[in-house]
């Protein structure tokens, strides 16, 4: 047990025994928020980092979409535009007229000297 000059010692000495306590757990409470702190900051350089990135990847998404778009509109117009010509090649099918003699003659005498 707890000696008498013991306990005498503690009464006579609390009012410096809790200063030197409130003290000791300011400076703990202290010392806990720099650590929190430099923790925080720590998390805070992470994060931007990865929002940078993110924001990265984000650009080159829109980007690659963009692209993607311009190729589909480009594929789109050139479909439309066989369809048109397939259409036009339809419709003139039963068209063809003999060539008049002097474009017939004319047509064999270039066939012939090509060959």
């Amino acid at each position: 047990m707890i000696s008498v000059r013991l306990w005498g010692w503690v009464l006579r000495n609390l009012p410096g025994l809790a200063l030197v306590a409130m003290l000791a757990g300011a400076v703990w409470t202290v010392a806990s928020a720099f650590q929190d702190r430099s923790r925080l900051r720590i998390e805070l350089a992470a994060s931007q980092a990865d929002l940078a990135t993110a924001q990265a990847s984000l650009q080159q998404a829109a980007e690659t979409a963009r692209i993607h778009r311009a190729h589909l509109d480009r594929a789109a117009d050139e479909a439309r535009q066989w369809s048109a010509l397939s259409n036009e090649l339809q419709n003139m099918e039963g068209r063809d007229a003999p060539l008049s003699p002097l474009l017939a003659a004319t047509a064999r005498r270039l066939f012939r000297s090509g060959q």
